[in-house]
């Protein structure tokens, strides 16, 4: 169908996009210029202008087309034709709307507006009411497009990138919106190129069309009223903009010139203020006090001279820190809390401080502050080290020996008077000793008081290297020392400790000494008193001590002695127990006692080998109150050897015989034995020496003694392990219970100790334990038994839950082997010597 065009038209489209394309580029100008609701009311009105503008270009020119037939258009779809180039437009608004517009941005716009045009032109023709229906080209249509999207970034370039080609304001505007006008013309116009009207199209008439030259008029009408009251809005916008920014200047003008005058009165005030602080300055520098100011944060802001030569640091380096950095760790809170007295009550403080030089050396001072008006601190630092030296010297001579420096007697009482206090509230004994040194009258005599000196001056050293921290050791006068200690709450610990400090004392002391040319050895007597409390005073102590101490010299000197007839009864009754033990295991006073083993069906399997000393004036000692004693005096390893030595003797002797060749005997092994370098040999010598089999000989270890060095233990039993030994452990339980050991050790029994037994049939806890005990032994292959068992109830019990052999006084006491071998059935006389073992 054959399409004719009429010029004037086309000329009034292109100037109509032309037009509304600088008004709504004028509307986005002002909204970048403005901030808040009025740049929002700026982008509504430019993305509406803009959208007028290609819809009323687009409707100018299909009124300078004609065809032969006529043509009309849906006024609802016209009307919505229009959104897509607002919308468009508008989004265009929101990208532009930041001060620093990226290439990036421009790109978006263009590709935006190029869209928004391009949807605006086919939703107009799509209003066009023809049947039937139009077609396009693609390619052409393609070309449109891209017309519309290189024509926006053309405009877009000019505007917000020509400054750079040095374009004033309004020709790069004008520009830009020529090249925008002609990129929406020129998108129409080749679209129409490409716009196929096929012979027999016809225009459908309908109640809602619009006539062509209606729809003209129209839009010729109000493109032009909106347009020019956009450009006057913008101009008015624009004059009112440029009259705040005169008002502006002048108001600038206003305050350089009153900055001006503030900066020559602040320049008069600065000099005047340069005087006054020049001379505080020479008054400070003529100060004879060291003299520092700082901020009310520490800084310091200046010292004069006297503080500067004071601590050796520059002036730029005091000013790079706080007063705290110059104060002693140990003195920096009492600093903090004089510091904040000052700055809460402003008035004077005076208090003693002791600094830190740069070389570290420490300057006591005495410091008098005062904050500032300003809110500053001043501070006038005296050094007063010569009077503190003073007051140290004074001091030393009051409370201190002038030759060993340790405490003398008027600090002593007040040493013993603190430890009273401190035993009273604690609840604890404490202890006073007095030392004399032996036959010191005769070297003092012989090789002149400056050897006696000597020799008190080592003395007093070594007490101190024998003592803890918080011990006190004094020098009375002569060769009389005293020392002060807390102890244990437990009298009978507090003794053990006691006595081994002396005893350390004893023989730190005893040592040789080497006294300029002479070589001299001398001892010490050492009396003690314990206190708990105010019992007795300071006075009363000493005295006992003293009279303890001539008991030590009477008792040959070089001698341990306590006061309390009591306690020393006790110490004097242990030592001689430890003398004895001595002859008890050279005239074979120990004696062993067997208690039996049963199993299930009540048929003994073996025995317990317990020891006991018989002792010839105090009768049956059990071991308990000896075999610590032994642990102490060295004994208890040639005991333990004696043991086993008897035991495996009478498993050689039982050999013989049908009813005691398979029993087992049960040896408790102390953990001091065990851990001998050559426990093993001693005991392979054993076995080889009395023939006796191996598998009949059971070692007991307590959980203590097997988890105490493990890896020693365990490669100790691997050792023995192939000999046929068994191994059972002593009073599971009650110790370290480490299962994560228990799996590693080579062991064949566990034995469940009689502290579990004992209330098993009514304490559900000790029920629950042992049930669990016997459980994990039957998991691991090992075999149970328990001791202590002394009712029938308590073996029902445990026989019902899977324990199969049992030891206690149910069955038998422990019993000396003549009863034992007779309660087995044995022979008459097979017994031969007694046997026996430790516990």
């Amino acid at each position: 169908m054959q399409i004719t065009w009429n010029i004037l038209p086309v000329l009034l489209s292109v100037l109509v996009a032309v037009i509304g394309s600088f008004t709504a580029l004028t509307h986005v100008q002002r909204m970048r210029a403005s901030t808040g609701r009025v740049a929002t009311l700026w982008m509504a009105a430019g993305s509406v202008t803009m959208g007028m503008a290609v819809w009323s270009m687009h409707f100018i020119g299909m009124l300078a087309f004609h065809l032969p037939v006529q043509i009309s258009y849906d006024l609802e779809l016209t009307i919505l034709s229009v959104l897509p180039a607002i919308a468009a437009a508008l989004l265009v608004s929101y990208v532009l709307r930041e001060s620093d517009i990226s290439a990036g941005r421009i790109v978006a716009s263009g590709l935006l507006m190029g869209t928004g045009v391009s949807a605006m032109h086919f939703t107009g023709m799509a209003a066009l009411e023809m049947s039937p229906v139009i077609s396009y080209d693609p390619a052409i249509v393609a070309l449109s497009v891209a017309i519309a999207v290189i024509g926006s970034w053309g405009a877009l370039l000019t505007i917000y990138r020509g400054d750079r080609f040095k374009l004033p304001t309004l020709p790069r505007f004008m520009l830009g919106a020529v090249i925008m006008g002609m990129a929406i013309s020129g998108m129409y116009y080749t679209a129409m190129l490409g716009t196929q009207f096929h012979p027999g199209n016809l225009g459908i008439a309908d109640a809602t069309r619009i006539e062509p030259k209606v729809l003209a008029a129209l839009i010729v009408i109000i493109s032009l009223f909106w347009f020019a009251g956009g450009i006057l809005a913008s101009w008015f916008d624009h004059h009112m903009a440029s009259l705040n920014a005169a008002a502006l200047a002048e108001l600038e003008r206003d305050h350089i010139e009153l900055r001006e005058r503030a900066e020559e009165h602040a320049a008069e005030m600065t000099q005047s203020l340069r005087e006054s602080e020049e001379q505080l300055r020479m008054t400070l520098r003529c100060a004879p006090d060291a003299v520092l100011i700082c901020e009310d944060d520490g800084r310091i802001v200046y010292a004069n001279h006297n503080f500067i030569d004071m601590m050796l640091y520059d002036r730029g380096e005091l000013y790079a820190m706080t007063v705290v950095d110059l104060v002693s760790e140990d003195w920096r809170e009492r600093y903090r809390q004089e510091a904040e007295k000052i700055l809460a009550d402003g008035r004077r403080h005076v208090f003693e401080i002791l600094l830190v030089k740069k070389c570290g050396g420490k300057v006591p001072v005495e410091m008098n502050a005062v904050m500032l008006p300003n809110g500053r601190i001043y501070g006038s630092c005296r050094d007063i080290s010569e009077r503190k030296l003073a007051e140290h010297r004074i001091h030393q001579l009051a409370f201190y020996d002038a030759l060993t420096s340790l405490p003398n007697r008027r600090l002593l009482m007040d040493r013993m008077q603190q430890a009273l206090t401190v035993s009273m509230r604690g609840g604890q004994f404490g202890a006073v000793m007095f030392l004399d040194i032996d036959h010191f009258k005769i070297i003092n005599d012989t090789k002149g008081h400056d050897v006696g000196d000597m020799l008190l001056l080592e003395v007093a050293k070594r007490l101190e290297f024998c003592l803890r921290d918080g011990d006190t050791v004094a020098r009375l006068g002569g060769d009389e020392f005293v020392i002060v200690l807390l102890l244990s709450a437990d009298i009978t610990e507090a003794v053990t400790q006691a006595e081994l400090v002396a005893e350390k004392i004893r023989s730190s002391v005893n040592q040789s000494y080497r006294l300029g040319s002479y070589a001299y050895h001398t001892t010490p007597s050492i009396g003690i008193v314990l206190f708990k409390g105010y019992g007795e005073g300071a006075d009363e102590l000493l005295k006992h001590a003293d009279a303890a101490m001539y008991q030590a010299k009477a008792a040959g000197r070089n001698a341990i002695r306590f006061y309390d007839p009591d306690m020393q009864a006790a110490i004097e009754a242990r030592v001689d127990l430890g003398e004895e033990l001595h002859r008890a295991l050279e005239s074979q006073q120990f004696r062993l006692h067997y208690q039996v083993q049963l199993d299930s069906l009540r048929y003994p399997v073996g025995a317990e080998v317990l020891l006991r000393w018989e002792h010839p004036e105090r009768g049956l000692i059990y071991p308990e109150q000896f075999i610590p004693l032994a642990e102490e005096v060295g004994l208890i390893v040639p005991i333990g050897l004696w043991v086993l030595q008897t035991v495996c003797a009478k498993l050689k002797a039982w050999q013989q015989d049908e009813i005691t060749r398979d029993l087992i005997l049960s040896v408790n092994v102390s953990a001091k034995q065990f851990h001998q370098d050559d426990f093993v040999s001693k005991v392979q010598g054993v076995l080889l020496e009395s023939g006796a089999r191996p598998s009949r000989l059971k070692l007991e270890l307590t959980e203590s003694t097997a988890l105490k060095n493990v890896e020693d233990v365990i490669a100790k039993m691997h050792e023995l392990k192939p000999l046929g030994l068994g191994f059972s452990m002593d009073d599971f339980g009650t110790g370290y219970s480490s299962l994560q050991y228990l799996k590693r050790l080579p062991l064949d029994q566990i034995k469940i100790d009689r502290s579990f037994v004992r209330d098993i049939t009514t304490d559900p806890n000790d029920a629950a334990i042992v049930q669990t005990i016997i459980a994990m032994t039957e998991a691991l292959g090992l075999e149970v038994i328990a001791e202590g068992v002394e009712t029938q109830a308590q073996h029902d019990f445990l026989d019902m839950r899977g324990c199969r052999i049992f030891q206690g006084f149910l069955f038998g006491k422990p019993m000396p082997i003549e009863q034992f071998e007779m309660m087995l059935g044995a022979p008459e006389g097979y017994g031969g010597d007694s046997v026996g073992e430790m516990v």
